[in-house]
């Protein structure tokens, strides 16, 4: 018990304050008690002396003429209206020669069992003592006081400050005893009254004490709750790193230090918010940059594997009559080729690796491609509808960036509707927003839009879940089936578009999503075609590739059109093939990246050689060289992979026509 009370008085400052407080109330309630008390029974002590020495002073001089005529009848009175006096036991007359004139004891007392009794000597000296001193004396009890007085021949003399006779000297040397009196007090009322003050003293001290400790109790309680609620949400901070604001609920110090805390709170919570956030960001970042590096090795090798397919397929195509079942398929396996390309345009752009720019497009036929596409795919219980407008409106956007958000509405439409099935519905249409439609949609104004709704019969997103469908990487398909980026990439694709997205869903309806993109007056750029002009020319060109099947479909592509073509897939072979013959070849045309020397590398070392030898740089993917920096090397175009021959022809005929003085000296071309 002791050791758990000196634990808590040691741990627990409220505790300890309580107990020295508590101590120094006792200590001050128990001396301020003892105090009054001391003083009050010296008081009420000094007050019962001077009433038994002023009635003693009275009686012997109510009694002057009794004992000097020893009439014991003129005595009566006098005694007992003494003994009438509350205090009063005893009173009793004596002549001169100490002979008792009269005795008179209160009724239902008994003296001797409590009287001081003296011996004969001690009462002559008393009688001694009065007549030569002729003034009261008192001599002191266990229980009781006995008062003595002189009886003078003359009267005592009062003053206005004084209860007893007045100490005149010369008076009194003219006055005479002629008796004396005695009279007894009890001093057990006067105990009585002591004990009664003292009991009332200390129960008002008591009370005093407990209101005292009740009131310490209640101003520690008011200082240590909040200290207490301080010191916890400091732990709590600690551990959590976030913590409630504190209540404050006074105006001293301590709420100045809750509202300090609170600050420093509210300073901490944002800087950890904050810190989250960059958290978050970095680590998008990160994964952003770990994929622009994996999509810029893939980029590089997979548009080599698309050059080849195309520079193979323009070669069958130009062996097949034009408008034969084989020409069409393999002009489809072509534009399937193009599409390839610009999809790993989009994932650089995505990636942060390139990027590519809007142009007008018509996206009806983009829409319908998109579909016959999804119909392959989707299971036979989904039903599609489409309705889509006969001249729907132009907009500035990417063919593959269109194809991109309506495979994601569509697929998500197809996940909502794989266990019962349904209809998937996607329409297209023109529609012109007033000020009150614009209202509806975020960041429009009223004008011509081309509408864009895919719908879905499926079982509906519910209300909390719809705010978030927009946030990157928040999905609600199981682990492994969807990334969470899908309608992220939607919606950043829109509006880099200057349109807007509207989703709508009722759980167990479906969902309905409608995009509106801004119609524009420029007329759309003509689609991809195969065929096409060419460059014919008979110049000789050494072309360097470390892929033998493009090198192989780049010498018969050129070679139909006329051209000489050397092909090198060794560079450093390449390079000692020019230095050995410079004067034989009129162009260079020589991929970016291969294998023991890049084409950057072969490129300064072939015009070192040969300043004026135009040379034309193509690659994949490179982030080592920029259409800039070929620039500023010397070299006359900038070619990115795949590419038609159709392009190709042209180009190098340009840039042959500029070396050869037909003209300004001509930019370096970016062909994508």
């Amino acid at each position: 018990m002791i050791s758990a009370i000196l634990k808590a008085y040691n741990e627990r400052f409220g505790f300890k304050v309580f107990v020295i407080f508590s101590i120094m109330a006792c200590i001050l309630c128990v001396s301020l008690t003892s105090f009054f008390v001391y003083h009050q029974g010296k008081s009420l002590t000094a007050t019962m002396l001077k009433n038994g020495t002023l009635l003693s002073t009275i009686l012997a001089h109510n009694v002057r003429l009794g004992v000097f005529s020893e009439n014991v009848e003129l005595l009566e009175d006098p005694v007992k209206g003494v003994i009438d006096q509350e205090w009063a036991l005893e009173a009793s007359v004596f002549n001169l020669e100490q002979r008792l004139l009269i005795k008179e004891e209160k009724p239902g007392t008994t003296v001797e069992s409590w009287a001081p009794r003296y011996a004969t000597g001690d009462t002559n000296a008393i009688f001694g003592r009065l007549e030569m001193t002729r003034l009261p004396l008192y001599v002191k009890g266990s229980d009781c006081t006995w008062f003595w007085s002189p009886v003078l021949s003359h009267s005592y003399r009062f003053s206005k400050d004084t209860t007893l006779f007045n100490d005149d000297k010369d008076r009194r040397e003219e006055d005479r005893v002629i008796g004396f009196v005695s009279v007894i007090v009890d001093e057990k009322p006067l105990k009585q009254r002591i004990r009664t003050l003292l009991f009332k003293s200390v129960s008002i001290g008591l009370i005093s004490l407990i209101i005292g400790i009740g009131a310490l109790y209640l101003v520690l309680r008011g200082i240590i709750k909040p200290l207490k609620s301080l010191t916890n949400s400091v732990k709590a901070f600690g551990n959590e790193g976030k913590v409630d604001k504190l209540p404050v609920e006074t105006r001293d110090e301590i709420a100045r230090l809750a509202e300090a805390f609170n600050d420093m709170a509210e300073s901490l919570n944002r800087r950890e918010a904050e810190k989250a956030q960059l958290d978050r960001a970095l680590r998008h970042s990160q994964k952003m940059e770990a994929i622009g590096t994996l999509s810029g090795g893939i980029a590089h090798d997979f548009n080599n594997i698309l050059g080849i397919i195309m520079a193979n397929t323009e070669l069958a195509i130009s062996e097949v009559p034009e408008g034969s079942p084989s020409f069409q398929k393999l002009d489809g396996v072509l534009k399937a080729v193009i599409r390839a390309k610009d999809l790993i345009m989009q994932i650089l752009t995505f990636s942060h690796k390139n990027q590519q720019e809007l142009s007008p497009l018509q996206i009806g036929p983009i829409v319908k491609e998109c579909l016959k596409m999804m119909r392959a795919s989707l299971p036979a219980t989904i039903e599609i509808r489409h309705d889509i407008a006969d001249s729907p409106g132009i907009i500035l956007s990417d063919p593959t960036r269109i194809h991109q958000v309506l495979i994601n509405l569509c697929n998500n439409a197809a996940y909502a509707m794989k266990d019962k099935g349904g209809i998937l519905k996607v329409g297209l249409k023109n529609v012109s927003l007033d000020e009150n439609d614009a209202k509806q949609y975020k960041g429009l104004v009223p004008g011509d839009y081309l509408s864009l709704t895919v719908k879905d019969t499926g079982e509906g997103i519910e209300p909390e879940i719809m705010e978030r469908i927009f946030e990157p990487y928040f999905t609600t398909k199981a682990m492994g089936v969807g990334s969470g980026m899908g309608l992220a990439i939607v919606h950043g694709i829109v509006q880099n578009s200057g349109g807007a997205i509207r989703a709508e869903s009722e759980p167990g309806k479906g969902t309905s999503f409608e995009i509106l993109f801004p119609v524009i007056e420029i007329q759309p750029r003509p689609q991809v075609e195969t065929g096409g002009t060419f460059a014919k020319g008979s110049e000789r060109i050494l072309f360097v590739d470390d892929e033998d099947n493009l090198v192989l479909a780049a010498r018969y592509n050129l070679e139909r059109f006329g051209y000489d073509i050397t092909t090198e897939t060794n560079p450093l072979q390449a390079l000692e093939l020019f230095k050995s013959r410079p004067d034989q070849f009129d162009i260079v045309i020589t991929d970016m990246t291969m294998p023991d020397m890049t084409g950057e590398s072969l490129a300064k070392a072939v015009m070192e050689i040969r300043p004026d030898i135009p040379v034309i740089i193509c690659t994949g993917f490179s982030d080592r060289i920029s259409e800039q920096q070929a620039k500023g090397m010397g070299a006359k175009a900038f070619v990115m992979k795949p590419v038609l021959t159709g392009d190709m022809t042209r180009i190098i005929r340009k840039v042959l026509d500029e070396a050869n003085g037909g003209g300004k000296d001509l930019e370096p071309q970016n062909i994508e």
